[in-house]
């Protein structure tokens, strides 16, 4: 296995903090399974490095958004037998890796349930799955029992489990609390007497609604390092698991009056030291962050000048003592000004967004206690 990569943008993923988390989140729920969500990427973050670690630490249930990218956790888990549930559609022109991959489905709807019935049926075969409910967040799921009751009924289906999915568990206010315990209990009396397990709580919910009953908890962002709300407190003591880094890579001096960048949004009101970082909105930093967000640079805060390129951006390293081949942190929690939730606020967003844009391109490099054990070139 190469360890190589291009030093000139990548994200090191630490599985130390990764393991942590996974830990204070089992703390929080002792007696409930969690299921890995490795969607999207595991976040930005590489489900192959990801979803391997969580598989090392015992986690035995995965979920993903589409057939695609459960295909890519069947060979990277490389166990056929383990959990893996699909919230998305699913087209017919799929259907046969349903059984291929033994992925547990999401019956959205009852025509759904009905067209994939009408496909085992013709192959003599069952499709297992779960029921989703729409309990008040108005997307995917049905709403009543009837409709379960229908589903159930279908000869070539097997459901083995039901869910909900929160609308606000995130937010600890008095409202948004009763919104969400309104969901649960809607939940609880859809799915009363079928004697199926039951899931309903995520990121939110794992931190503000530990008191209510189910067989799994669907913790998404925060195995990551990350809450789903960092302006409340939760108990969990998370740590950021991504830094995103590059490196300076090349320096010059601009005297007072310099205009930097596309556009001249900037011009040096002192005689500066910039230096050139290859990192651009390509690899999923954001232009808005233009003249607004601060970089760290051998231990000191330096400001982006001007507007961040597609591949490159210039950053005031005057204070800095900078040289060629200095590491740059992006993204990085030693520093409030560079953690992903402050970057997050800087762009009106959510941290979610934050890590799940960083692109294809950029490595991603798993470590473990300061050494590099692994490294995921996408392109």
């Amino acid at each position: 296995m190469s360890l190589n990569y291009l030093k000139r943008c990548w994200a090191e993923i630490d599985l130390n903090a990764l393991d942590s988390n996974i830990n204070a989140i089992r703390d929080l729920c002792p007696d409930k399974e969690m299921i890995g969500i490795v969607k999207a990427n595991a976040y930005g973050h590489s489900d192959a490095i990801c979803a391997g670690e969580m598989f090392r630490l015992g986690i035995r249930r995965f979920a993903v958004s589409n057939i695609h990218e459960a295909e890519r956790i069947r060979s990277i888990i490389g166990d056929i037998n383990c959990f893996l549930l699909v919230f998305g559609y699913i087209k017919e022109e799929n259907f046969e890796q349903i059984k291929e991959l033994n992925i547990t489905v999401t019956f959205g709807s009852v025509e759904f349930a009905r067209r994939l019935n009408e496909f085992a049926r013709e192959k003599n075969i069952k499709i297992q799955g779960h029921i989703a409910f729409d309990t008040g967040m108005s997307r995917v799921g049905i709403r009543s029992r009837e409709e379960a009751d229908l589903i159930l009924g279908l000869s070539n289906i097997e459901v083995t489990g039901m869910y909900t999915h929160f609308a606000v568990s995130d937010e600890p206010d008095e409202d948004n609390r009763k919104y969400t315990m309104a969901q649960y209990d809607r939940l609880m009396e859809l799915s009363k007497g079928y004697g199926l397990p039951v899931h309903c709580q995520n990121s939110g919910a794992v931190c503000y609604h530990t008191q209510m009953r189910s067989d799994y908890i669907r913790p998404g962002i925060m195995p990551y390092g990350l809450s789903p709300n960092p302006k409340a407190e939760s108990k969990a003591a998370l740590k950021q698991i991504m830094t995103l880094k590059s490196v300076v890579d090349q320096i010059k001096i601009m005297p007072k009056g310099t205009d930097i960048s596309y556009g001249r949004t900037y011009t040096a009101d002192s005689r500066q030291t910039i230096a050139i970082v290859p990192v651009g909105y390509a690899d999923g930093y954001s232009r808005r962050l233009s003249n607004r967000a601060v970089v760290a640079v051998n231990g000191v805060l330096c400001p982006i000048r001007g507007r961040i390129c597609m591949d490159q951006m210039m950053v005031d390293v005057t204070n800095a003592d900078a040289k060629i081949g200095d590491e740059v942190l992006l993204y990085s929690g030693e520093y409030r000004e560079t953690s992903i939730d402050y970057i997050a606020d800087l762009l009106d967003t959510i941290n979610y967004e934050i890590v799940c844009n960083v692109s294809a391109r950029v490595p991603k490099v798993a470590v473990r206690s300061g050494k590099v054990v692994e490294v995921i070139n996408e392109r």
